[in-house]
């Protein structure tokens, strides 16, 4: 076993590890999770493929899937996402990766949430059994530190650490006589590790990752964990089977996901390349109430030096309008 293997053993077991208590039986928990918006996926490529994207990573929109493929960037990467999803909220997120060579790749992240404005009410002995509260706007924001290492030509490892913040507003509380402000608001740290193999028959890889692991947090009484997540994931070009050729590609990627506030959940993406210039995408997402199939494309040409990536996803939705979403990569 070369030092690759050696290594990947010892981390695969460290992230089961890790993912045991997701794993447990007993009571299952359903939405019993804070902080849910970062469950929300980000990257039209990655949401195009309707997620199936822990083996795929590959540039610097791997930081919010798989921590690992930012060791296959070369040079610099800056990633741009706007993700406009269910009931007029809006997911911004960027990322910018650095490829240092034998120090390894570096990378820093932010993604923020546009909730707009709500109407806030508040319980009270009125006719109505409410008295309104005036306008308000929830701020939830992260901003990321990462690291990537290629340690083979097969195998790579990567890791995240995220600052986290949510205010959720403030309230009165307390008697008549002595009110006093209560304000809904947190901050915290979490870490993603991620892994990527390639096994040497074809191109076929797997990876796997775990985001969200922190400890658990409460605003006043009761605490709740994060959307601790493990994912497994296969990936394989399959016109390399019978054909060998770099015009045409057409790769197959399927996820397993194992979310702590559900049960368990299948991602199926495929993804067609024409000279590594114009992509068509699509997927299915299985055990979703609302969600199922996505599409997408993408374009990748040069201007000068620098290439320039545009992709969209379309995101579809039962009960909901469908949700699209919009990412540029810009590498040099």
């Amino acid at each position: 076993m070369n030092k690759s293997g050696k290594l990947l053993v010892p981390l695969i077991i460290i992230m089961l590890l890790m993912a045991m208590p997701a794993f447990a039986g007993g009571v299952k928990k359903i939405a019993q999770t804070g902080m849910k918006w970062l469950s929300i996926p980000v990257g039209a490529r990655a949401t195009a493929l309707g997620g199936a994207y822990t083996a795929l990573v590959n540039d610097a929109s791997s930081i919010f899937w798989n921590p690992a493929g930012m060791a296959l960037a070369e040079g610099r990467h800056i990633f741009l996402s706007q993700n406009k999803w269910i009931a007029d909220i809006t997911i911004n997120a960027g990322a910018l990766v650095y490829n240092a060579d034998d120090w390894g790749v570096f990378g820093a992240s932010f993604s923020a949430v546009d909730w707009g404005t709500i109407h806030g009410t508040q319980r009270a002995a009125t006719a109505t059994g409410f008295v309104e509260t005036g306008d308000f706007s929830p701020t939830d924001w992260a901003l990321g530190l990462s690291y990537a290492r290629r340690m083979s030509n097969q195998f790579s490892f990567g890791g995240n650490i995220k600052f986290l913040h949510e205010k959720l507003g403030e309230t009165l509380e307390g008697t008549f006589d002595s009110p006093r402000t209560f304000s809904a608001e947190m901050s915290l740290v979490a870490f993603d590790i991620g892994t990527l193999y390639y096994t040497g028959f074809k191109d076929l890889r797997f990876g796997m990752s775990l985001q969200n692991f922190s400890q658990e947090k409460a605003y006043r009484a009761e605490s709740f964990p994060l959307p601790l997540t493990f994912k497994f994931g296969l990936a394989m070009n399959v016109f390399n089977l019978w054909m060998d050729q770099q015009d045409h590609n057409f790769t197959v990627a399927i996820d397993a996901i194992h979310p702590r506030d559900y049960s368990e959940r299948i991602h199926f993406g495929c993804e067609y390349s024409f000279k590594n210039l114009l992509f068509l995408r699509g997927g299915y997402k299985t055990n979703y109430d609302e969600e199922d199939f996505t599409f997408g494309a993408g374009l990748l040409f040069k201007i000068s030096d620098m290439g320039v990536g545009f992709d969209y996803s379309y995101l579809q939705f039962k009960n909901f309008d469908a949700v699209h979403t919009f990412s540029f990569d810009f590498k040099f």
